[in-house]
């Protein structure tokens, strides 16, 4: 592998255009040589915009042509399993965007194709990368907070529905606010709590405010056709003893939007946002909070795109593993599994 990475997109949307490309074209191991999308418009401005030499409206003719190493599938959830399997397949690494794909069975049949094919298959769930993040985990992985048997998981928004792109459409998607905004707190819980292996699902979903006109910081969004969930809320039981709670939301009358994660153990608690430690030492309860050294600036963005490229050169696993982002749609199916049924679910072991 040579130290310079030639690197094509799939999907030349808002994320892509807002983040990804201008993230990758910084990191100096990297060429961003290609770009594909259905649209050629969004080919074209991709192009001149961002400097990039060759467009494409069909991916696997820039798979054929373009010397690539690697590509960053930055489509709709629908079209994440397709693009990355074929990427695999053809020997290339891939950044897929979150969530994985619309279902754990495609999650599955991505995880199966980058065993094959001995390429790195990488989920963009790049909360892992952020300094509260990093500093929990080396925490957390201490013992300090001894055994976790509570984690509380929380991602609302009073009025933040997208207004953009096809974020309302379920063909598209699979979902809305849990999808879209509650799997980076989920893998984040999940990878800090160790990856503990979920059970039983119990949890129901919603969309009323969604199909309202109502005021909306993010512009308007086509509240006629309203398809997904505007919240979700759930309870999680893992093996070993360890339960979660999960709540999420695009829209919900509450009096501020916040993100919040923590956990209680046996030794102490852990908040994620911000970073605080309680526990109970020398007789007293204690409140830790860090005082942060130089570097904490580094944005998860940039981290999540170094992560990727040094895991391709060197050929070492990167933060994320889809084994690991896999679970993660496997709870989110359990999800809507249990709202439609209206009961707790199991989630299969096999």
């Amino acid at each position: 592998m040579t130290a310079s990475l030639r690197i094509g997109f799939v999907g030349a949307g808002g994320i892509a255009r807002a983040m990804q490309i201008p993230t990758f074209q910084k990191n100096d191991k990297v060429q961003v040589v290609a770009i594909a999308d259905v649209v050629q418009q969004a080919v074209d401005a991709a192009v001149v915009d961002f400097g990039i030499p060759h467009g494409y409206t069909d991916y696997r003719e820039m798979f054929t042509k373009e010397e690539l190493n690697a590509v960053v599938v930055c489509t709709p959830n629908k079209f994440h399993a397709p693009i990355s399997i074929a990427a695999l397949d053809q020997g290339l690494h891939v950044l897929c965007e979150k969530p994985m794909a619309l279902n754990a069975t495609e999650a599955a049949a991505m995880t199966r194709a980058a065993r094959a094919s001995g390429k790195i298959l990488m989920i963009a769930y790049r909360y892992r990368q952020q300094a509260v993040a990093r500093a929990a985990k080396t925490i957390i992985a201490s013992g300090e907070l001894g055994e976790i048997y509570m984690i509380r998981v929380n991602g609302l928004r009073r009025r933040g529905i997208p207004s953009w792109g096809v974020f309302t459409n379920k063909e598209m998607q699979g979902g809305g606010a849990l999808v879209d905004y509650g799997v980076h707190l989920l893998d984040l819980a999940l990878w800090l709590a160790g990856n503990p292996r979920p059970l039983e699902v119990s949890g129901i979903t919603s969309r009323r405010l969604g199909t309202r006109p109502n005021v909306n910081p993010w512009g308007q969004w086509d509240y006629e056709n309203f398809q997904v969930e505007d919240h979700a809320a759930a309870f999680i039981r893992f093996a070993g003893g360890t339960a979660m709670q999960l709540e999420v939301s695009w829209a919900l009358n509450i009096a501020d939007s916040s993100e919040s994660i923590s956990f209680s153990g046996t030794e102490g608690g852990l908040d994620v946002f911000p970073l605080k430690v309680y526990n109970a030492k020398h007789g007293m309860l204690g409140n830790w909070e860090p005082i942060w050294f130089p570097g904490k600036d580094q944005k998860d963005w940039d981290l999540q795109a170094a992560d990727f490229v040094d895991a391709v050169i060197k050929g070492h696993e990167p933060t994320v593993k889809p084994e690991e982002a896999q679970r993660v749609s496997q709870i989110v199916d359990a999800i809507y599994a249990s709202s439609e049924c209206g009961a707790a679910v199991n989630i299969d072991q096999s």
